[in-house]
């Protein structure tokens, strides 16, 4: 069966879902036949929401509040697939070089004003605006014209075959926006939101709280069921469990693995745990001494003890990975050779690539999520044999957004799980990536990349991403030590809070409280 054909089987499952209850299947979330509608919901978090502009966020705690605000074309479900979304069905051409949209009817953004296919046009207009540094501009950039041919009807025309726009379309930064708000001001997206999605913007207080409310108007029947929710900041983690623990709170977004199994064995929480792609990164500019010398790189992977940051880390919450980006789960990737610890054979390379007496670098981490610094520390420790004396410097997560992240030539990076490998490559490592930060640029693995895309056939794809992810193996352009699972909790009196893989769609209409 070719990957276009697997694709085509989106269509079906798009319709039959859109058919049974306006989005997924209930049989996915396991619903309660009569959930109690009313309350408000509280969620605490950890890291600031620093902006709601979805075309360039991408902090952990702002992709709950998108998701909640906008709707996008698609939507990642629980199963790691495109389903429908503002888009009841979509259709794909034999080559897979066009595809057409049909929208819901009806649908109104959050001040009132209807949603047509204009607004979805001037959305991807934005998006591939090479002005705007838009998250999603590099998944989407095959396509070449979008058009409406009528009000709940859209037309993507593409340059290359794509048999994964589906997926596409349902990036967490796709979200669809008017084409008024789109024609003003676009600074105001940053505190403000005029969304279709199942709550509306009420309170934007970065420092402190995000309050949400009910969309009466949200284009699926009955939901959402909660009267609001709250984003609450609680900078302090031990502040944070304490509240959540007490009843203040209701969920936790992201519980700490040191944290996980006391909160799990506490009573009236059920804790959840996922295995997922979610990732810290140890980027290193090669555009620079000393990271522009591939056996730097490969000394500092085999000094950094995997399993060890595994256990001490993630408290046995998540896999030794080996430095590729990819994680198992997906679609054509491939299995990874283990780098084992070895210090004597890292030394050996150092010394090789000019430093026979070690090196002394300086890694930065944000102090949000913690796991960042505490990456680092390991990485100190582990590394030391070896002959790499880290300094390390913690600083405030705004002032790393600001001052180091996609600058600084040594940092901590963190990232969660994409669908397809083609999301996770052009998030970071193609050479006009999202978010590209390391200088890595390799001609050969874009060309590799782009030829992933315009191929239908699944046996040529999965020889295509082989050769792509061994390039990477090859270079080191990132070292990835491990895979964590996605751990979060919720009080016994809130149902149907999910968690998945891919940690950027959180279905919260689906959830109600029982109190």
């Amino acid at each position: 069966m070719s990957q276009f054909t697997l694709k085509r089987r989106h269509v079906i499952l798009g319709m039959a879902a859109a058919t049974a209850t306006g989005f997924l299947p209930s049989i996915a979330f396991g619903q309660d036949a009569n959930p109690k509608p009313g309350g408000t919901l509280k969620i605490s978090h950890s890291t600031r929401i620093a902006t709601l502009n979805p075309l360039t966020l991408s902090g952990p705690a702002e992709y709950p509040c998108i998701d909640m605000l906008y709707s996008r074309l698609t939507r990642i479900g629980l199963d790691s697939q495109p389903h429908p979304d503002l888009a009841e069905r979509w259709e794909a051409s034999q080559d897979a070089t066009q595809f057409t949209y049909y929208l819901r009817s009806g649908v109104t953004f959050h001040d009132g004003t209807p949603f047509t296919a204009d607004d979805v046009v001037a959305t991807y207009e934005a998006i591939l605006n090479p002005d705007i540094p838009a998250a999603a501009s590099s998944v989407v950039n095959m396509v070449k014209k979008v058009e409406a041919l009528d009000d709940t009807t859209v037309r993507f025309t593409l340059s290359s075959p794509f048999a994964d726009l589906p997926f596409s379309t349902a990036h967490a930064n796709t979200c669809i926006l008017s084409r008024k708000a789109l024609e003003g001001d676009l600074a105001q997206l940053e505190t403000k939101a005029n969304g279709t999605g199942p709550f509306k913007l009420e309170v934007y207080d970065s420092a402190r709280m995000v309050r949400l409310a009910k969309n009466e108007n949200y284009f699926v029947e009955g939901k959402p069921y909660l009267d609001g929710v709250d984003m609450m900041l609680f900078p302090d983690l031990a502040a944070e469990s304490a509240n959540f623990l007490s009843g203040t709170t209701d969920v936790m977004l992201t519980v700490q693995q040191a944290d996980f199994q006391r909160i799990a064995s506490s009573t009236g929480i059920e804790a959840k745990r996922v295995n997922s792609g979610r990732y810290v990164c140890v980027a290193m500019r090669q555009d620079a001494e000393p990271w522009n010398d591939v056996r730097v790189r490969k000394a500092l992977s085999m000094a950094i003890d995997r399993p060890l940051l595994v256990d001490m880390l993630l408290e046995g919450l998540g896999r030794p990975a080996y430095d590729s980006l990819v994680a198992p789960e997906l679609q054509f990737a491939t299995e990874k050779p283990e780098i084992a610890y070895d210090p004597e054979g890292a030394r050996a390379l150092l010394a090789e690539a000019g430093y026979p007496d070690g090196i002394s670098v300086k890694l930065v981490a944000s102090d949000r999520p913690a796991i960042r610094s505490q990456t680092a520390i390991a990485i100190q420790q582990t590394t030391a044999a070896a002959g790499f004396n880290i300094e390390i410097e913690t600083m405030p997560h705004d002032t790393y957004l600001a001052n180091v992240w996609m600058k600084g030539p040594f940092y901590i990076g963190y990232w969660g799980m994409q669908p397809t490998i083609d999301e996770t490559y052009n998030l970071l490592l193609t050479s006009n990536a999202s978010y590209q930060d390391t200088e890595w640029k390799n001609e050969e693995f874009d060309a590799l990349i782009a030829a992933g895309r315009e191929t239908t056939d699944e046996a040529k794809r999965a020889q295509i991403y082989a050769d792509a992810q061994a390039l990477e193996l090859r270079d080191t352009p990132y070292i990835v030590p491990f895979f964590e699972d996605v751990l979060t909790a919720s009080s016994d009196k809130t149902n149907e809070w999910q968690v998945a893989p891919i940690s950027r769609y959180f279905y919260v209409e689906n959830v109600w409280l029982d109190r």
